[in-house]
């Protein structure tokens, strides 16, 4: 009996890649996590199947094809979650604890159009990232 590939391989060979298995691997840590990660939570999460070189190289391609998006939570350091067609969302982030919340409300197709009709250079968004930065609830208690 055949084995039928995962919907991730399909997508990188539909892109030219290889399914290899710590693009799979890295997809699947991806997949499971409820926040953006940062490179230093993968690896731990690889436990240990993951190399640094191999994740930056990972990394890259993916986020290229559109599997992956990197998000600048406001720390010196990259955050990367997998990318979703039927879920496009943002993120607000807590600038005292770090808490990271999904906002699935996305009005800016609306202004990428406003946009388009004034830039003179380009003729296509690809795509857009918006992050909301704040207090959560708890630490403005803690303010109190």
């Amino acid at each position: 009996m055949k084995s039928v590939p995962s919907p991730f391989a399909l997508i990188l060979h539909e892109n030219g890649y290889k399914a290899t298995p710590s693009r799979l691997s890295l997809l699947q840590i991806l997949e499971k996590a409820d926040s953006p990660l940062s490179i230093n939570h993968i690896m731990k999460e690889s436990n240990g199947n993951l190399t640094q070189a191999t994740l930056y190289r990972a990394l890259e391609s993916l986020v290229d094809i559109g599997m992956v998006r990197q998000i600048d939570i406001g720390h010196t350091h990259a955050h990367y979650e997998l990318e979703t067609k039927e879920k496009h969302h943002h993120h607000i982030i807590c600038k005292k604890c770090g808490k990271i919340e999904d906002v699935d409300i996305c009005e800016i197709r609306e202004i990428e159009t406003i946009i388009l009709k004034q830039t003179k250079a380009f003729a296509l968004i690809q795509n857009h990232s918006l992050e909301f930065f704040g207090i959560c609830k708890t630490c403005n208690k803690k303010d109190l």
